[in-house]
């Protein structure tokens, strides 16, 4: 299954959720509204800068895809910190390496692999990327992450242009990427960043949510991934921590 692979690699690039623990759930009366800020371009860029190595779980079936996913197994995913000095698109850049890999029990095929790379300019702000499979992809402007967010914020932090290799000579669709900042604790926040993947003719491929508990202090911790595939293929996938 290497599309579900290339489906994932920029959320991990935007959002992956470094340091801390697993962090305590809702309570029993369900999530709390908290009145803190949360510092969520620190948080990012200090993920991006450190890197980050984390183990998700699926436990999906075909009678459950509507709520735990088609499929069952481990999704684990390493992101190298990014601190190489290389140049993207004829500018000074940073990289960093992430290799994802998928082992399930009920779908095939039983194992898929997938090394990208991505770039940074020296603040963390993402330039593109350069998939295993072939993909290259480009931000037209510096995402736009907020400096700190609150319960019921919402925006769009930017959008990529894909094409079907580095030399840009054919299109590929494109992505939008925003965040939802959702309930949580009185401390803590979930930080939803949601990635909705276009093919060339603006069909909708796929619907990526990526959530991640934060805390005031800047600690983020990935809580699930969340993948509804559109147009093509109706598949539903669902990794939790």
């Amino acid at each position: 299954m290497k599309y579900l692979l290339a489906g994932i690699g920029l959320v991990f690039s935007l959002a992956g959720c470094g340091g801390g623990g697993g962090g305590g759930g809702t309570s029993p009366s369900g999530p709390v509204t908290s009145t803190l800020s949360f510092p969520f371009r620190s948080a990012v860029n200090t993920n991006t800068a450190n890197g980050e190595s984390y183990t998700l779980t699926a436990n999906g079936t075909l009678a459950t895809q509507s709520t735990d996913g088609l499929c069952s197994g481990t999704l684990t995913s390493t992101s190298a910190p990014a601190n190489t000095s290389t140049t993207f698109e004829g500018t000074p850049a940073l990289s960093s390496v992430n290799t994802s890999t998928m082992t399930l029990t009920n779908c095939t095929p039983a194992s898929s692999t997938s090394t990208d790379t991505y770039y940074y300019d020296t603040s963390y702000a993402a330039l593109g990327f350069i998939a295993s499979s072939g993909g290259y992809g480009v931000y037209p402007t510096p995402r736009a992450v907020p400096s700190t967010v609150r319960v019921g914020d919402s925006g769009i932090v930017g959008t990529y242009t894909h094409y079907t290799d580095s030399t840009k000579s054919v299109a590929d669709g494109s992505a939008e990427l925003s965040y939802l900042v959702e309930a949580d604790t009185a401390d803590t926040a979930i930080l939803n960043l949601v990635t909705k993947r276009y093919d060339q003719s603006s069909r909708l491929l796929r619907t990526t949510n990526a959530r991640g508990r934060i805390d005031a202090a800047g600690t983020l911790t990935r809580v699930s991934i969340d993948i509804q595939y559109a147009t093509t293929s109706t598949t539903h996938l669902v990794f939790r921590r």
